[in-house]
Formats: structure tokens, C-alpha cells, sequence
């Protein structure tokens, strides 16, 4: 069976044109690696080649329907890597440069099974961010995406009773709509008997694993928005 040539990594918005073609004005292309002999990434982003579905099934000797699939299987696959890559960084980046102890307090709460194992927290948290960030920085399907503290947004959020998470809004930048914000919102947690907090996240997903953190991993969350927007 012969090895492709290509690999297909997902569809793209921003790149209307073929670049086999030369067809314009195409809703979204199909974004291609090149492969080596062995069936290998041969590449980076640099290397990827965009053409649309029919050039793209040509290519590959595919149907434009098996291209069209694959091609949005990829894409949701990259999706769920940027939205972890954003956990992430909305969780740890904060502590990057926090004191030793608090970094493993951070670390080791949420990787408990690490504890005693001789993994270092400092070590492990610098590898997540680098590869958190790489995965944002990458401009395979897209422009690189936000992943700097200065990036993160405040966001409000609402607790039941029972400390599950009731609402998450993002926070105005206007002082008098966010005192409103923050007036509406506490009426409603008195309502329910819950709780508000606010955050610092690169999304509102993210803005989730925030709130529901212990209150050191929160502590330096605040910090960090603090130093970034003094």
C-alpha cells in the first residue's frame, strides 16, 4: 500500500484561496502536511500547503467526503488541545515565578498521585506551560492564538449552594457595568444561598477550572492579573 504524501491537520477560515489551483473566494481550505518516506510530519507550519476539498481529495486519493470528515475530526482534535493548552496556562502561569513552595502547593494539589514520587513540581509545571504555549503559538490552521497573562480576561462566577458552578459571565470593561454586573450577580447567589467569585482566564472554560481551584492556586491567580493590569 503506497504511503500518502500528506497528512491532513484541519480546515482553515483564513486562507480562501487553493493553493493547488489557484481557486478564490472558497469558504475554507484544507490544511496539508507534507509527509516524509516513512509516512512522517516532514514539516512545520511554514510547510503546510492549503487547498480546497476537491484538490485536497485529488491529492490524496480520497473522496471530497472522507476529506471534509477527516479534515473536521482534525480540527476538533487541535480544538481540544487549544482548550486544554488554555486550562493550563490560566492555572499555572500565575505561579510561574511564585515561590518555590507555593508552585508544588499548586502543582501537587491538583497531581496528587505525583506526590512522593520524586516528580519535581518546578520541573513539570515549566514543561506544561512550554508545551501549552508551543500549542497556542502553532499557526498550523490559524493565527497563533492568546496565551499571555496579559491575555487573561476577569470573569464572574457564580456558585450554588452545594459549590457547583451556577453562571460564568465575562466581565465588562466599563467601572459602572461592572459594578451593575456585580450587584445583579450577588442578588442572585443570595437567592440561591451561593457564592461569587472572580477570576483571571484566557476563556470562560478555563474561568471554570479557575474558580474551582484551592484558594493558593486563586491567591496567585488574583496577583497575577493585578501585576499585569497595575
Amino acid at each position: 500500500m503506497p504511503i500518502p504524501k500528506w497528512t491532513i491537520k484541519g480546515i482553515v477560515d483564513d486562507y480562501d484561496t487553493c493553493g493547488c489551483c489557484d481557486r478564490r473566494g472558497l469558504k475554507r481550505t484544507v490544511a496539508l502536511m507534507p509527509l516524509d518516506a516513512d509516512g512522517n510530519e516532514d514539516g512545520t507550519a511554514e510547510d503546510v500547503v492549503y487547498y480546497g476539498t476537491s484538490c485536497a481529495a485529488t491529492a490524496l486519493s480520497w473522496t471530497q467526503g472522507k476529506v471534509t470528515d477527516t479534515a473536521r475530526a482534525a480540527q476538533a482534535e487541535r480544538d481540544q488541545r487549544d482548550a486544554y493548552a488554555r486550562r493550563v496556562i490560566s492555572i499555572y502561569a500565575p505561579v510561574e515565578f511564585a515561590p518555590v513552595r507555593d508552585k508544588a502547593r499548586v502543582y501537587y494539589g491538583r497531581n496528587q498521585h505525583q506526590r512522593d514520587t520524586g516528580v519535581k513540581a518546578t520541573e513539570e509545571v515549566a514543561k506544561l506551560l512550554d508545551k501549552a504555549r508551543a500549542t497556542l503559538a502553532d499557526t498550523t490552521t490559524g493565527p497563533a492564538r492568546p496565551s499571555r497573562i496579559e491575555d487573561f480576561r476577569r470573569y464572574l462566577v457564580i456558585f450554588t449552594s452545594d459549590d457547583r458552578i451556577f453562571l460564568v459571565r465575562r466581565v465588562p470593561e466599563e467601572e459602572a457595568e461592572r459594578q451593575e454586573q456585580a450587584a445583579a450577580a450577588q442578588r442572585r447567589a443570595d437567592q440561591i444561598r451561593g457564592s461569587v467569585r472572580v477570576v483571571a482566564a484566557l476563556d470562560a472554560e478555563s474561568a471554570r477550572d479557575v474558580a474551582y481551584a484551592d484558594e493558593l492556586t486563586r491567591e496567585w491567580n488574583t496577583k497575577a492579573w493585578q501585576a499585569a493590569h497595575a
